[in-house]
């Protein structure tokens, strides 16, 4: 499954067309089997969820849709960072099942919902080929080499904006984050689990080269911050 979930990587888009008509129960209960093994990044964070239909979700710019998820949480540190770690495993499993998602950040929600996935069967393809992906060059996100970057380059995020950067230092992925002024997160406010997504995406890459993949936050050798970022942690 997680070699299903690699080559995802170089193959799911963000759809926004979708049919109507509802997975199967079978597709569901697989959905939900799924979601109950996924692996956390950072232990003591609880991201929770729950499936809802197209009755229960309203906002701009809300791609109409058979089902949502609603990833939820309490406003604790580094919640949003291990919710897009967590449920981008759940996008590419998905994409692997040939259904399309999305990531929508416009949904009016409760508070302690973070932000919801669409689901179902598109009109049209859920997949691209590697040339339609239209992202920043490694040079503009990142300083060193590690072959392990150009599959967190290819992570989806909000508007597009790549809100991460990355040097590598004695082996080690030193990972940052966009600085979001309060007029920008009037905005979007969700960089943090947009840099959730590119780590899910470092762990994948990681295991798919044969290694361990593991995320440490608070080190105190990581090199300063580039104009404009903070640190969020390390891949080692």
């Amino acid at each position: 499954m997680k070699m299903d979930l690699y080559r995802q990587i170089f193959l799911r888009k963000s759809c926004r067309k979708y049919k109507m008509t509802p997975l199967t129960t079978a597709q569901l209960e697989e959905m939900e089997a799924f979601i109950s093994g996924m692996r956390p990044l950072l232990p003591g964070v609880e991201i929770g969820h729950r499936l809802v239909g197209p009755d229960q979700i309203r906002g701009l710019f809300v791609p109409k849709a058979p089902h949502y998820v609603l990833i939820s949480g309490e406003d604790v540190p580094y919640r949003d960072l291990c919710a897009g770690f967590l449920f981008q495993q759940l996008d590419l499993y998905l994409s692997a099942q040939g259904l399309g998602t999305c990531w929508i950040a416009g949904a009016k929600l409760p508070k302690d919902d973070i932000l919801v996935i669409s689901v179902g069967e598109t009109v049209g393809s859920h997949t691209r080929t590697l040339e339609e992906f239209k992202r920043k060059s490694l040079a503009e996100i990142s300083i060193g080499e590690d072959s392990r970057l150009e599959m967190a380059r290819l992570a989806p995020s909000g508007m597009n904006a790549q809100p991460w950067y990355f040097i590598v230092q004695d082996g080690v992925i030193h990972v940052y984050q966009v600085r979001s002024g309060k007029l920008k997160a009037m905005v979007y406010d969700l960089e943090e689990l947009d840099v959730g997504i590119a780590l899910c995406h470092l762990a994948l890459a990681t295991e798919a080269q044969g290694g361990v993949f593991r995320f440490e936050t608070g080190r105190q050798d990581a090199p300063a911050a580039p104009q404009g970022f903070v640190y969020v942690g390390a891949v080692v």
